[in-house]
């Protein structure tokens, strides 16, 4: 089967959807032939041969620092992939970007079904001029990409709601969740924490890590609210953040103005993270919104007790009180309890630990999952 993949943004210098590459990766393994078409950031090359997988990167005609976001209409260019390579299936990931739903227009003229990947949830942002910029998105063009595609994955059945509202029909959804590579970037067999420690220079420090982009929709601002009611009760507590993105300088204000023990890290290349998640007690998820989370399964891949907001398909990875703790969003009362009841029981952050392990290692599977994209594009195809 020849597939074109079309996502916002694939691995290379901004480092998004390493599920999509590995995907990707997966399906060349089993014989497919694979095409990519996303944007490129920074120096990103604009042809790349990834493991077999032919990725084409497009500048964006524009680029929203706010969001970390590159906006590109590549119609002519995704008509031109679809008969050069013979493409059977077209598969959009994440209805928001502007190049996967310009990829419905070059589908439907070629005649090729369409399938689209909801990675999210839509909700509201806080800002009046985004919100209703969202919903009319939401009664526009998400309606017309739902209705024109000919099977939705959404990553997990609470997820069912999201594809509800942008008029998906039951019976062309389909619930297919996504993994992380545990077996070997994530496995902390490979990883020395105290020697991470050392050299982060956070020896005798119990760590609460952060991993993922500095935007408003992480929530970052609750967990460093949440931070301060901490250092209350321990002066050993050190917060570490790795990541970039457009609201560094107001957290690095905020860090300042709260006297907060924290290291930010800056941009880190994908391969690195699980260095840096090595060295942390304990990794807080405070999103305002999710699909289903790469960090916390990278996490619990690491054996490390995860405390996040109960949001999106977070639920389908932590059990409240067996392998993490889930709080609800932007509640910073909630979120520092959880965290304390963490930080003062170490057997409580081992048990934990090892009990998300082994929920990633048997629930979340490449072999199991990959067969499940498949069908979804032969329901497509027939």
């Amino acid at each position: 089967m020849n597939i074109l993949m079309v996502v916002p943004y694939f691995g290379g210098n901004r480092g998004g959807n390493p599920d999509v590459v590995d995907l990707s990766h997966k399906l060349e393994e089993r014989g497919h032939s694979v095409v990519v078409l996303s944007t490129s950031f920074g120096n990103d090359e604009g042809y790349q041969n990834d493991q077999n997988v032919k990725v084409f990167r497009l500048k964006p005609m524009h680029y929203f620092s706010g969001f970390d976001y590159g906006v590109s209409f590549p119609i002519f260019k995704l008509q031109k992939l679809l008969k050069e390579y013979q493409i059977d299936v077209v598969h959009g990931v994440m209805e928001f970007g502007t190049q996967t739903f310009s990829a419905v227009v070059p589908s439907r003229l070629e005649r090729k079904p369409y399938v689209l990947t909801i990675q999210g949830a839509n909700i509201t942002s806080g800002s009046p001029s985004v919100d209703a910029l969202m919903t009319t998105f939401d009664h526009t063009v998400a309606r017309f990409l739902s209705v024109m595609s000919k099977r939705i994955i959404i990553l997990s059945e609470k997820l069912s709601w999201r594809a509800q509202k942008i008029g998906a029909s039951k019976s062309k959804t389909r619930v297919v969740p996504t993994t992380v590579r545990y077996r070997d970037e994530f496995d902390p067999a490979h990883y020395d924490s105290n020697r991470a420690r050392r050299e982060l220079g956070l020896n005798d420090k119990t760590v609460i890590g952060y991993v993922g982009r500095l935007v408003p929709l992480k929530g970052l601002t609750y967990l460093l609210h949440a931070f301060e009611r901490l250092r209350k009760d321990s002066h050993d507590i050190h917060l570490l953040i790795v990541g970039y993105g457009p609201e560094r300088s107001l957290i690095e204000s905020t860090v300042s103005k709260l006297g907060l023990k924290t290291t930010i890290t800056g941009w880190v290349e994908r391969r690195n993270v699980p260095y840096y998640v090595s060295a942390m007690d304990v990794l807080v998820n405070p999103s305002l919104t999710e699909g289903l989370p790469l960090t916390v399964m990278e996490a619990m891949a690491m054996q490390k007790p995860v405390v996040a907001t109960d949001v999106g398909g977070t639920s389908d990875l932590i059990s409240n009180g067996v392998n993490g703790f889930l709080v609800p969003s932007r509640d910073t009362h909630s979120m520092s309890t959880a965290i304390n009841t963490l930080l003062f029981d170490p057997e409580l952050r081992h048990s934990m630990g090892m009990t998300g392990r082994r929920i990633i290692e048997k629930n979340f599977s490449w072999d199991v999952i990959v067969p499940k994209v498949e069908k979804v594009y032969e329901e497509a195809l027939h």
